[in-house]
C-alpha cells in the first residue's frame, strides 16, 4: 500500500516529463447501460448495472461473484441504480436513483440500511445521481432534484449542503458525478466543467471545459480522470491537463487501481493497463 501511495505521488509531481500508454488486457461483464463502478481495496469491483435494476460484485479477474437485481422498492430491488462506491471496503453504497435513496450492503451484497431521501423533502436529497464514501465516515450525495451536493454525517445526518441555487460561484448546473480527490477535495463532474470544493463545501476553482464535450464518467485519487466518449481525459487537482488515453469503445465510467484502468461501457468493462514512460525529450 505505502509503495502505492509513493507511486501515485511520483505520478503527480513527474507526469508533465511523462507518457502515458495504454495496454489493453481483457474484457468482462453481460451488462446492459450501465452508469457506476467502483472497486474495493481487496480489488474486487462493483457495477450499479442501471438497466438491468442490479448490483454486480466481480473478482479483480472478471468473474461474477454476486449480483443483487430486480425492479423495485423493496430491500433488494432498485429503480435506476445510478452510481456505486466502494472505496471503503467494508460497506457499498448505492445511489437508487428513482427510490429517492442510497441503499448500503456489506462487501457480500447483503442489505444493511437506507438512507431515505424524496422528492417532497427539499431539506435532504431527491433522485441521488452519485456517491462518494470518505474515510472520515462522511457520505456526499449529488442531490438531483435541488442540483446540489449533500454531505451526510457519519450519524445519517445532514451536514451541509453546497453547490446549490444559492452558492453564486460554484453553482451547479448539470450534476453527474461526484468524487473525493486524495481524501481533501470534492471534485464534481458539472456538465463540461470539474468544479472543486474543499472539504466543507468551499468552492475553489472550475476547469476543463476546454478539453470536454460530452463527459459521463468521473474517478479520482491523487488525479482527475474523466470519461468522455472514447477518451479518458487525466488532470490535476489544481486542472492542469495531463494527457487522455484513447479507449476502444464509449466509456461510461472509470476506476482505477494502481496500474489498472477500468473503464465502463454500455455492455462490459474493458480492462487496460496504463503504462507511464519518461518523455524522450526531458
Amino acid at each position: 500500500m505505502r509503495f502505492l501511495l509513493l507511486l501515485f505521488f511520483s505520478f503527480s509531481i513527474l507526469f508533465s516529463q511523462t507518457q502515458i500508454k495504454s495496454e489493453f488486457l481483457f474484457k468482462f461483464g453481460s451488462l446492459n447501460n450501465p452508469r457506476g463502478i467502483s472497486i474495493s481495496p481487496a480489488g474486487e469491483i462493483y457495477i450499479a448495472d442501471t438497466g438491468n435494476n442490479s448490483i454486480k460484485k466481480f473478482s479483480k479477474n472478471g468473474q461474477l461473484i454476486r449480483e443483487v437485481t430486480g425492479y423495485g422498492w423493496g430491500e433488494l430491488e432498485f429503480d435506476q441504480p445510478y452510481d456505486v462506491d466502494a472505496s471503503g471496503g467494508i460497506s457499498i453504497y448505492v445511489a437508487d436513483y428513482n427510490n429517492h435513496r442510497v441503499q448500503r450492503f456489506d462487501k457480500n451484497l447483503n442489505y444493511v440500511a437506507t438512507l431515505q431521501g424524496g422528492s417532497d423533502r427539499v431539506d435532504f436529497f431527491g433522485f441521488p445521481k452519485s456517491v462518494a464514501f470518505s474515510k472520515f465516515g462522511d457520505l456526499f450525495i449529488i442531490d438531483e432534484e435541488n442540483l446540489r451536493c449533500v454531505k451526510i454525517n457519519k450519524f445519517n445526518k445532514l451536514e451541509k449542503t453546497f453547490g446549490g441555487v444559492e452558492a453564486g460561484q460554484g453553482r451547479l448546473v448539470n450534476p453527474i458525478q461526484i468524487a473525493i480527490v486524495n481524501q481533501s477535495l470534492i471534485a464534481v463532474l458539472d456538465g463540461n466543467y470539474i468544479l472543486i470544493y474543499d472539504y466543507y463545501g468551499n468552492f475553489l476553482r472550475e476547469f476543463g471545459s476546454e478539453y470536454l464535450k460530452n463527459p459521463t464518467g468521473l474517478f479520482a485519487d491523487s488525479l482527475i480522470y474523466v470519461a468522455d466518449g472514447s477518451d479518458v481525459f487525466i488532470f490535476s487537482p489544481e486542472g492542469k491537463f495531463l494527457g487522455k488515453i484513447l479507449v476502444d469503445e464509449r466509456v461510461y465510467d472509470i476506476a482505477r487501481q494502481g496500474p489498472f484502468l477500468y473503464c465502463l461501457t454500455e455492455g462490459e468493462v474493458l480492462v487496460y493497463k496504463l503504462i507511464f514512460s519518461k518523455d524522450e525529450k526531458d
